[in-house]
């Protein structure tokens, strides 16, 4: 049978694993089906209904209106997303929202960037045809956190917010409470967002589509003149992020969610920690002490002054005296740029890098093992292992972005997990295994793994005979030592 399915009695291919919400907007773009619980980095929920499709087995033959977000296309299947009861149904369901929704767009810090604005105004809406009733309008606005908002009486209860902090994040924070009308979202054990385990990632209000979980740099008005591309340089992780400005001022930071690391999530530094680029304590021009006393020079003025430094010390004491220290933080271009500066222009091979201090161990231990000091693996590899074991780390606090999707790993059961640190870290919680050993015994720790799989016939040979050399050294060095030694 072909993978082909029909929009409107047209036939296209389908792509195998593709929802019909997928199907469609990947042939006819975004516009023709509507969401509103529906997110990129968010599994298919189906909460709203808003994205009800019709689907026949036959052209001609009878329609059964589904949820297009978490319904499989399948082969032969006839869809038509935009038919009149359909159209109908989406207006009903938005006037049923709008009915329990503050109207007052023009007093909200979304308007003009509101995906339930906007999905109103594409099922053309234009009033609510219900009597006012009971609602939920006198809900509290929570501004405890230092970075946080809520105000929940414009919540839809579309559970994104809910799902952003499971999925995304795997903090669990958000939940829903109660049942029908009472429904509502809650932080923690019912506490306010301050108190409650929040990490303020973000996750949740970037989810949000409406203004119900915001932040206090309220990063989904449209104040901004300008979005920005950018790299987060707070950790290794190559967080990619969207930087709003406005003559020339950061507004907000968002995570794009087409980014292959951080695929629109990211932590509270790269999200929030932006305000010291523009402290009073940063230095706006280069310096040089004059009189005892450092003061603002040009540009030309402090090259020359450290290219006269430099060949006076090198005339005087030699190369050598001089050393350079890179940032790992700078891109490859500018690391290059500076080694070549030390060994061409001065002359001297002393030059070192930051990420040495943290780094130096495991990049000769990975060069030794793989021949580069570089990881060996990419992110993307978690979704695919069913074993994480993790040493000498804390990717939680370090590199927090793999972190949570290190932590949503080691809580699916199908994942042996095991952790190896002295301390009860956070990924020490959720793992299947933490082994909290004493503070400098990893190496015997590992020889005594190491002297288990030899000794009990656990070895790939194939893999030891295709991708290593030194083998049996190594395993006669390994089963040469005493186990009662170093379980001591």
């Amino acid at each position: 049978m072909k993978n082909t399915a029909y929009i409107n009695n047209e036939e296209h291919e389908f792509k195998a694993g593709e929802t019909i919400l997928n199907f469609v907007r990947r042939i006819e773009g975004e516009k023709l089906i509507p969401t509103l619980c529906d997110a990129p980095n968010l599994d298919p929920f189906g909460s709203c209904r808003v994205c009800s499709v019709e689907v026949a087995l036959t052209e001609g033959g009878p329609r059964k209106t589904v949820a297009s977000c978490h319904t499989p296309i399948g082969a032969g299947q006839y869809v038509y997303p935009s038919s009149e009861s359909i159209l109908e149904l989406r207006k009903n369901i938005l006037e049923l929202v709008l009915s329990d929704h503050p109207l007052d767009c023009l007093t909200c810090e979304v308007n003009g960037n509101c995906e339930l604005q906007d999905v109103a105004a594409q099922v053309g809406i234009r009033q609510v045809r219900y009597p006012e009733g009971e609602n939920h309008l006198d809900r509290e606005k929570d501004l405890s956190h230092p970075y946080m908002t809520s105000d929940l009486s414009k919540c839809i209860n579309c559970y994104r917010c809910v799902r952003a902090c499971d999925e995304v994040q795997g903090q669990f924070v958000l939940s829903m409470a109660g049942r029908g009308f009472d429904s509502h979202i809650i932080k923690g054990h019912d506490q306010s967002f301050m108190d409650s385990d929040c990490v303020s990632c973000g996750a949740c209000s970037q989810a949000c589509p409406t203004s119900a979980i915001s932040d206090v740099f309220q990063s989904k008005a449209i104040l901004a003149e300008e979005k920005t591309r950018t790299v987060c340089t707070y950790c290794g992780v190559g967080c990619n992020l969207e930087v709003s400005t406005r003559n020339g001022e950061i507004l907000s930071i968002q995570a794009p969610y087409d980014a292959e690391a951080n695929l629109g999530h990211t932590c509270l530094k790269g999200r929030y920690a932006f305000k010291f680029y523009n402290h009073e304590d940063r230095l706006r021009s280069p310096m040089i002490r004059k009189n005892g006393e450092l003061v603002p020079v040009s540009w030309d003025e402090a090259y020359d002054f450290m290219a006269e430094k430099f060949a006076s010390i090198r005339d005087e004491h030699g190369a050598d005296a001089i050393a350079g220290i890179s940032s790992a933080r700078t891109p490859n271009e500018e690391n290059y740029l500076m080694q070549k500066f030390i060994r061409a222009v001065i002359g001297t091979n002393n030059i070192d890098c930051c990420a040495r201090v943290c780094h130096s161990p495991t990049a000769l231990g990975m060069q030794r093992a793989f021949g580069t000091g570089a990881a060996t693996n990419s992110i993307a590899d978690l979704d695919h292992t069913d074993c994480i074991f993790v040493i000498g780390a804390n990717p939680t606090d370090a590199h927090p972005v793999t972190g949570a999707r290190i932590k949503q790993r080691f809580m699916q059961s199908s994942v042996t997990s095991i952790v190896v640190d002295p301390r009860r870290t956070e990924l020490a919680n959720y793992a299947t295994y933490h082994l909290q050993l004493r503070p400098g015994t990893n190496v015997a720790l590992l020889n005594m793994m190491l002297y288990c799989i030899i000794d009990e016939g656990l070895v790939d040979q194939k893999f030891v005979d295709t991708r290593t050399e030194g083998f049996e050294d190594f395993k006669n060095h390994i089963l040469g030592q005493s186990l009662d030694e170093l379980q001591g």
